[in-house]
């Protein structure tokens, strides 16, 4: 082969290399564009679990709340029940205190029974939400492994395979 077609050659190899570094390149722009949207995504999902973490304290104080409801309807009742047999055996029909009273309670029983509702509303809302996040944060995890992979097959793709760990 005379120098000219080795010159020729060399050129076509040449140019070769150079596409496949030019596709290397977009490969690697690709790749780092990935990572920093996944970043990104990494980022929120943690502070889900930030938030997580508050709406489960606050759902512990939401339980401890409705507990405490709970056991102040069931005195009421116990008093009302027990004021309404005093008063029936004891005071006169038409009593307007004893009946003021007893009303009095049941709009307490009315209200507290309300309120206990509401909460439990609220806090299946929370146990829902805490769920989404459990869910999100399990997605963290295969994102983080993703990630490393990724990064991984980058690093391979700059300076060769990497030796594997273990």
């Amino acid at each position: 082969m005379d120098k000219t077609a080795e010159h020729i050659e060399t050129e076509i190899q040449l140019s070769h290399a150079i596409a496949e570094c030019e596709s290397l390149k977009a490969q690697l722009e690709e790749y780092r564009y990935i990572i920093i949207m996944r970043d990104r995504d990494i980022d929120n999902l943690r502070l889900q679990m930030a938030e997580k973490a508050q709406y489960k304290s606050s759902t512990d104080n939401q339980e401890e709340e409705l507990r405490l409801l709970q056991d102040s309807i069931h005195l009421l009742k116990i008093r009302g029940a027990g004021g309404m047999g005093n008063y029936g055996h004891q005071l006169p029909h038409g009593n307007t205190s004893a009946e003021s009273e007893l009303e009095d309670m049941q709009q307490q029983i009315v209200y507290l029974q309300s309120q206990i509702t509401d909460l439990q509303e609220q806090l299946s809302e929370v146990n829902t939400r805490n769920l989404l996040l459990q869910q999100e944060n399990s997605r963290i995890g295969e994102l983080e492994d993703l990630l490393e992979r990724t990064a991984r097959e980058l690093e391979e793709l700059k300076n060769g395979p990497l030796p594997e760990d273990g």
